[in-house]
């Protein structure tokens, strides 16, 4: 009931944000704005980029709940410090660093921005994964906080930087569809690969994929002066 009351206060304070129809362009094929896959360079570049990046963080986010309760795994701790570990702490993390990630991302180079952001969701997969004691557990759910925090800015707002403005809304169907994907196919993944590797191994794997998307974003760093500043699809509205 609470979770209810929340996503009802939720709506309606995003009814009132002042809007406006965005633009028909390009036909009304479904699909039809996969074509800048293939015609933007940039865009394909980090879509790839995101692909491996997102993947690997989406296949240990349900890890994380399995990591720490399955007496396999030698920890088997109680669902409250469960709850703290994968909920409270990363949130909390969470909760305070959106506003300095927002404020940074309209003033760093975007690609820098990414790179460090998945420089610390490796970072915090290593920590949490390899950890038995609770203070790298502790660690790596903070920083997998804070690289959450600035992940929610970065994949909400990107494409403002680099789509043209009146296509702004075909790039970002683009990311939320490939989104979809690895979000459903990546924890599948996951707990296919776990019955034939080590929990520990696969956290690896994952790092392993997130310094690979690092490596493919480090020429994309001089593209990045070029971004906009975002902004808003809005109408003027007076009261």
């Amino acid at each position: 009931l609470v979770f209810a009351a929340a996503f009802a206060f939720g709506s309606f304070c995003l009814a009132r944000y002042p809007s406006r129809p965005l633009s028909a362009s390009g036909g009304t094929h479904p699909l039809r704005a996969l074509r800048f896959v293939r015609e933007d360079k940039l865009f394909r570049r980090t879509l790839v980029c995101w692909m491996l990046m997102g993947f690997a963080n989406l296949m240990m986010i349900p890890m994380r709940v399995e990591y720490l309760a399955n007496p396999k795994y030698g920890l088997a701790l109680s669902v409250g410090e469960i709850a703290f570990l994968t909920g409270v702490i990363p949130n909390v993390a969470r909760l305070v660093l959106s506003p300095i990630w927002g404020w940074l991302f309209d003033r760093m180079n975007f690609f820098v921005l990414r790179l460090t952001l998945n420089l610390g969701f490796a970072i915090g997969i290593a920590a949490f994964f390899t950890s038995a004691d609770v203070t790298g557990l502790v660690v790596g759910a903070v920083v997998f906080g804070i690289s959450n925090a600035g992940g929610d800015v970065a994949w909400s707002l990107w494409v403002t930087k680099f789509a043209p403005a009146e296509q702004v809304a075909d790039y970002m169907s683009v990311h939320t569809s490939f989104t979809g994907l690895r979000g459903v196919l990546a924890p599948l993944v996951a707990f296919h690969v776990v019955k034939q590797l080590s929990i520990g191994m696969l956290g690896w794997i994952s790092v392993g994929l997130i310094l690979a998307s690092v490596l493919l974003l480090v020429p994309e760093i001089k593209y990045g002066r070029f971004g906009r500043r975002g902004g808003a699809l809005v109408e003027e509205v007076s009261e």
